[in-house]
This record gives structure tokens, C-alpha cells and sequence, in this order.
């Protein structure tokens, strides 16, 4: 009765080791780069495969749409030469219940071909990416200044007033930031955050911010968008959200 037993275990391992290996083969993620980049419609279209979250067979990867708002988080899985999967907005930010597919085609070393379509398989746009893992794309997103909501109790002589945090990316790479403190009963009456001089250089890599005034970058906080808003934690723990200047 042992031998039998130990027989039918070592088959019944053997056939599970069969319907697991082609999954693992599937999963060659290091054929392809952690960077593409293309030009579409006079902007710079970037896609970032997200090695840290990719699991077996399981790919995920960031796709910005150059100078728009428009980022997606794409989910697929990974066969051959070829990702494919859906691809949809951040939570938070997407409302959109339709099915949004992609492929992912390599076409040599450097070179992938993107191809975005909907659940019916009418294609969006198919497109020629090459690979640059030294390039950090600026990202547009956070383009523009951004404010925080002042609560009260910043001042223990003046229960009313609030910290206000205001910051500026700019597209030519500088960035302005100040805080200052406001009457939380009245209007709000934002304040520029670039009308000191004092202004340093910034680079948005893999969520993080950094900054130089002169040769040296500091990581400045990590940052993420959620629903619209801007939220930073800085290396201490601070934590900020912001909005958008309309």
C-alpha cells in the first residue's frame, strides 16, 4: 500500500510540474526593456514595464499619453514575444466601465509596437516604441501649480489661521515651492509660488521627486495622483495632498 501511495504522489507531482512549466515560460520579461518611448502627434508618448510587479506570467506596466493628462496602468500577461491585457485609469480616477485592450509586440531588442483597441477590437492606435532606460520622462501630469487646503489651528494666537503649501512644476524643468499662512474664514487668495526668486530644478522618476539647485539631486518626496490631487510624503513623513489650479 506505501509503494502505491508514494507511486500515485510522484504522478500526481509530475503532472502538476507539466501544467506549471509553460506558465513559467511564458514570463521571459527580460526580452524586453523597463523603457519605450515614441513620438505621437508632436509628444513624447512614455511606457514604463513595471519589473517590481510582474509575477509568473503576470506583467504590469504605466503608460503616459505625452502632454495630456491621460496616464493608464496596464495589466497583462506575457507570452512569447508578445504582452497583451486591458488597460484602464488609476482608481480614483477612471469611471469608464468599458473594456480597453492592448498588445504589446517586440519587434527586435529596442523596438516594441503598441497597439490600443476596445473590447470589440477596434483599434485606437497602434504605434512603434524604442527602448531608452537612461531617458526620465518629464511627467506632464503634475505639470503646473498646485495647492493644499489651509486648515485652521497653524497659530496658537490666531485659531483661524492655516498652512498653506503651494508648488509649481514647470515644463522647462523648474520647480517653485513656498508655504505660507492664511485666513482660513475668508476667500482664498492663492499665493505664486515662483514670485521669490529662489526657484531649483526637478525630475519625476518612478513616482519620486528630485531636486537640484546645483549639480547634486536630493530626493525631494515620493508623490502619487489619487482622484485628481497630489499626494507627497516627504523622507520624514510628512504627508501633503494638493489641488490643481484651475
Amino acid at each position: 500500500m506505501i509503494r502505491i501511495n508514494a507511486t500515485r504522489y510522484f504522478f500526481w507531482l509530475l503532472s502538476c510540474w507539466a501544467c506549471i512549466t509553460p506558465l513559467s515560460g511564458f514570463a521571459n520579461i527580460d526580452d524586453f526593456q523597463d523603457r519605450y518611448f515614441a513620438e505621437v502627434d508632436g509628444s513624447t508618448w512614455a511606457l514604463h514595464i513595471d519589473s517590481s510587479h510582474t509575477f509568473q506570467h503576470r506583467v504590469t506596466a504605466k503608460l503616459q499619453m505625452g502632454n495630456t493628462r491621460e496616464r493608464y496602468l496596464l495589466i497583462g500577461s506575457i507570452r512569447g514575444n508578445r504582452i497583451t491585457g486591458s488597460y484602464q485609469k488609476p482608481i480614483g480616477i477612471s469611471r469608464s466601465s468599458e473594456e480597453l485592450r492592448f498588445e504589446l509586440r517586440r519587434l527586435d531588442k529596442n523596438q516594441v509596437e503598441l497597439s490600443l483597441s476596445n473590447a470589440l477590437g477596434e483599434n485606437f492606435s497602434k504605434i512603434t516604441m524604442s527602448a531608452d532606460n537612461h531617458k526620465n520622462p518629464i511627467d506632464t501630469a503634475i505639470l503646473g501649480t498646485w495647492y493644499s487646503v489651509a486648515e485652521p489651528g497653524a497659530s496658537a494666537s490666531n485659531p483661524y489661521l492655516g498652512e498653506e503649501w503651494a508648488i509649481r512644476f514647470g515644463a522647462n524643468g523648474e520647480l517653485c515651492e513656498s508655504l505660507y499662512l492664511v485666513d482660513t474664514r475668508t476667500q482664498k487668495n492663492h499665493q505664486d509660488p515662483c514670485s521669490q526668486p529662489a526657484s531649483q530644478r526637478w525630475k519625476a522618476v518612478d513616482g519620486k521627486i528630485y531636486t537640484a539647485a546645483g549639480e547634486d539631486w536630493q530626493l525631494h518626496f515620493n508623490y502619487r495622483l489619487m482622484g485628481g490631487r497630489l499626494v507627497v510624503s516627504y523622507p520624514s513623513g510628512k504627508r501633503r495632498v494638493a489641488n490643481l489650479a484651475e
